[in-house]
């Protein structure tokens, strides 16, 4: 990324006494009207950080971003349905995980000390803590809002009349029965982004999988809803640029939580004597369990050496808990378990004489279903992109990077560990505030290359080191 710094030059010109020779950097819009700028999507758009929106979230959330670098190139107000009183201070909880029944304005997540390093505390989405008057004021009669992003929307919430009732985010900046699209098209947009489809498959994940009870949208709905969307969006000839969905399991929210711990050896000696039984059991010729399938049941621990935590599994093939024969294993290297995991009971049993329930565990099958539904919907977002020639950011492969190798941005290190990697807020799930500004340079990057334009990205190094809380 070119950065110039013509405040530095300058002076160097009056030294020398000529002018200098400064690269153009004057910006265009390439073949893109960028003066009326609308944003579609979910929690990301709104800029939910650490599973609560905050007013300063939604500043650095990265279509504010976005529209901000657009000024220079004729792009007008962004307006935003800004958060008031306590829910700017303070924050709104989400509708992320799980599903409370109305917003609330809530304690943030906090960090506790724990002997393998700090861990989220997460606040209980089913006590009241207080409510936020200011949050319920309907003011959608200060609209329209070129922000239109709803924590918790999914590609099927875009062109749902219901949704304005049933999301409190929605209902609060919308009118009654009107659709997120239609709030988008009041502005009468000449540009617009759509991120979108992360919560048809994150919720299912995010919950434990098959366990959590949440469906992922088949990609036959999937397809249907977005180029309806898009039809919408591009019928009075607007440009814009859609982004498809990072690798679910990439992110941090399913890589914090370790899978397993170092036993010594009279916590190893106990340990393998409780699951004696347990593990002669399913040799029994009478319940006709595979030897393949013993072996993967079969638990052991080894004293000085990493052992992986047992895990409850109801997708093993051989179900004899009719006979006493609980479906349990030790997870494998390829499983996640999720951040939501207490890990206060893992230090009292959880993982070594207690199961972990499988609301906490994606197993292999699970794993397998939530990759599936990514590509496909990421297929079908590519496809409708290049149908109408719109811009494609491609958010899965630079969040792979991210989670992989890392990146350095104006010399700052980022990757997708936990806190200390940078780039997700403490709910291991939103970009931090940095994470917003990596991911408008991408939109921006993107929207360049389709369009020929010059939007000028940001510094990363100018935006907070740490992420957005109350």
């Amino acid at each position: 990324m070119k950065k110039y710094k013509l405040l530095y030059l300058l002076p160097a010109a009056l030294l020398f006494g000529c002018e200098p020779e400064i690269e153009d950097v004057a910006t265009n819009g390439g073949s893109a009207d960028f003066s009326v700028y609308v944003a579609v999507g979910n929690s990301l758009t709104s800029g939910i950080q650490g599973e609560s929106l905050t007013l300063k979230g939604q500043e650095y959330c990265y279509p504010n971003i976005i529209a901000t670098q657009l000024k220079s190139l004729g792009g007008g107000e962004f307006k935003q349905p800004l958060l008031k009183g306590e829910c700017a201070t303070k924050g709104v909880f989400t509708t992320f995980y799980p599903v409370p029944t109305s917003n609330l304005v809530l304690p943030s997540i906090v960090l506790k000390a724990t002997p393998t390093g700090l861990a989220p505390v997460f606040p209980d989405p089913t006590m009241d803590w207080y409510s936020a008057p200011e949050f319920f004021e309907n003011i959608s009669a200060e609209g329209p809002y070129n922000n239109v992003g709803a924590s918790g929307a999914k590609v099927g919430s875009l062109n749902d009349p219901a949704f304005s009732s049933t999301n409190n985010w929605f209902e609060r900046f919308s009118s009654p029965g009107e659709t997120v699209l239609e709030a988008a098209m009041k502005n009468n947009p000449t540009f617009f982004s759509l991120w979108i489809g992360a919560n048809d498959v994150l919720g299912y994940s995010t919950s434990g999988g098959d366990e959590g009870g949440r469906a992922i949208t088949s990609p036959t709905e999937f397809a249907r809803d977005l180029n309806e969307a898009l039809d919408t969006l591009t019928r009075t000839g607007a440009k814009g640029i859609i982004a498809n969905i990072p690798s679910v399991p990439g992110i941090a929210y399913f890589n914090t939580i370790p899978l397993g711990t170092i036993l010594d050896a009279a916590q190893a000696s106990a340990l393998t004597a409780g699951y004696a039984g347990y593990n002669a059991a399913l040799k029994n010729p009478l319940l006709r369990i595979p030897a393949a399938e013993v072996a993967q049941r079969t638990i052991t621990f080894t004293a000085g050496q990493f052992n992986y935590f047992v895990v409850t599994d109801p997708t093993l093939k051989t179900d004899r808990t009719s006979a006493g024969i609980p479906n349990i294993r030790q997870i494998t290297s390829s499983e996640h378990l999720i951040l939501r995991t207490p890990q206060d009971s893992l230090l009292s049993g959880w993982g070594t004489a207690k199961p972990i329930p499988g609301i906490y565990h994606i197993n292999q099958e699970e794993l397998f279903k939530i990759n599936a539904a990514t590509a496909d919907y990421n297929s079908i977002i590519k496809n409708a992109a290049d149908l109408r020639g719109l811009a494609h950011y491609d958010a899965y492969a630079a969040f792979n990077v991210i989670s992989t190798t890392g990146i350095i941005e104006d010399g700052i290190s980022l990757n997708g560990d936990y806190i200390s990697g940078g780039m997700f807020s403490l709910d291991g799930v939103h970009p931090s505030t940095r994470g917003h500004a990596v991911a408008a340079n991408g939109f921006i990057d993107a929207i360049n290359a389709k369009y020929g334009s010059n939007i000028q990205s940001v510094s990363v190094s100018n935006y907070p080191s740490v992420e957005v809380t109350p």
